[in-house]
């Protein structure tokens, strides 16, 4: 697999790993703690994660429709 390609699936890989554990455990936990301000970062970083997400697959997806994910 050529370096560029690599790179996207790594991202994306470690991507859709921050945007589990904040949805599944960070948020939760900020929300027992009572503290407002990390529930608001988190809930931030959150919608910026799965947009980043969005635009590894869009990329990647280029790279498969025009036969250069090797």
């Amino acid at each position: 697999m050529k370096n560029a390609n690599y790179n996207l699936v790594k991202l994306l890989l470690n991507k859709l790993d921050d945007t589990w554990r904040v949805e599944k455990h960070y948020e939760a936990d900020a929300h027992v703690h009572g503290c407002k301000d990390c529930q608001k970062i988190l809930k931030k970083i959150l919608a910026d994660d799965k947009q980043h997400v969005e635009m590894l697959r869009e990329e990647l997806a280029k790279h498969i429709k025009k036969e250069k994910f090797d």
